[in-house]
């Protein structure tokens, strides 16, 4: 039987509860609230590792129904979940294509994309184009996101998928090939259960994992066995991880440093060694940070689905809280 109730020690206890991080970890966790808040960046699926945010989902819906001349209504009830699934749909598939891109070093010049945001939206010229965005509340770069993953999958899926393939036999040549991709693929997809899972993990041994830190030096959770450990995953583009970071950075000085017995792992989602160290610098941050590069650790061992997600690992190495997605 799963142990239910678990001591992490009642001194150490009181101070991180007297810093507010149990009491925030415990009323933000879905599991003590009956509505529980998603403000933060949602995960909606993943493929091979790499995160679909509701906010992906929401940006594929408004930029592929966008219209500079002739703004379309906005969706609603069940047209909303209709074109929210098929907009998810789409983005997996278009990242199965983009990550074999990937793989083959395929890469589209950034003139070639600019070329085609102006050809399909500029023709009205920049004035027309702007108010049309601010009207449904996107940017050009939202654009040329859009038509740089379309354009490169299309690209990809002549030059590379159904190259040397007789006209009659193309379309099938690419589905074989985007089946046998998707059936070697790991896609997972989230969208309920949550609750289950946090309540599955809870009382468990938390999953060992060992990552590069900033300085590119492995660090493994078994590094702490003996010590509390709050494990953050989070990253740039989750506002709630960025505003929450200073309070784990006030409580590790108070209550941790190298030689406490609590100790904070900020680990950051798919981000570059660059980015995060510019952010982590930012925020003050001297707690350690380690890059989950391909998120295998963020999505599959830990099965986080909102950022951020934290996790309070006991001295024998259990998770005694979970909490993600507030």
């Amino acid at each position: 039987m799963k142990q239910q109730t678990i001591f992490i020690g009642l001194s150490l206890f009181a101070c991180i509860l007297v810093g507010g991080l149990v009491f925030v970890l415990l009323k933000s966790n879905p599991l003590f609230q009956t509505n529980p808040a998603n403000t933060s960046p949602q995960i909606m699926a993943t493929v091979n590792g790499v995160a679909i945010t509701r906010e992906m989902v929401a940006k594929e819906i408004t930029v592929s129904r966008f219209n500079v001349n002739t703004p379309l209504p906005p969706l609603s009830g069940d047209d909303l979940s209709r074109a929210a699934d098929e907009a998810l749909n789409q983005l997996i598939t278009r990242q199965i294509v983009l990550q074999a891109a990937s793989r083959q070093n395929f890469v589209l010049d950034d003139t070639l994309i600019e070329g085609r945001v102006e050809l399909l939206f500029g023709a009205n010229g920049d004035k027309a184009l702007d108010d049309a965005l601010r009207q449904v509340g996107i940017a050009r770069a939202d654009l040329s996101w859009w038509v740089r993953e379309l354009t490169t999958v299309e690209e990809f899926t002549v030059k590379v998928i159904m190259a040397g393939a007789a006209p009659e036999t193309r379309q099938q040549v690419y589905n074989d090939w985007l089946n046998a991709q998707r059936a070697a693929a790991d896609i997972k997809t989230y969208q309920q259960g949550q609750e289950q899972t946090l309540l599955a993990l809870m009382g468990e041994p938390a999953p060992n994992f060992t990552l590069t830190n900033l300085t590119a030096q492995p660090v493994a959770l078994s590094d702490y066995r003996g010590k509390v450990v709050l494990v953050n995953f989070w990253a740039s583009w989750c506002p709630s991880c960025l505003s929450e970071m200073p309070d784990y950075e006030q409580i590790y000085q108070q209550y941790g440093g190298p030689a406490g017995d609590f100790v904070v792992l900020g680990v950051n989602l798919q981000e570059s060694q660059s980015q995060v160290g510019a952010y982590s610098a930012g925020l003050g941050v001297t707690f350690p940070v380690l890059l989950d590069t391909d998120g295998t650790v963020t999505t599959r061992q830990y099965q986080v689905t909102g950022m951020p997600g934290s996790f309070i690992i006991d001295r024998q190495g259990v998770i005694f809280i979970a909490t993600w997605g507030r």
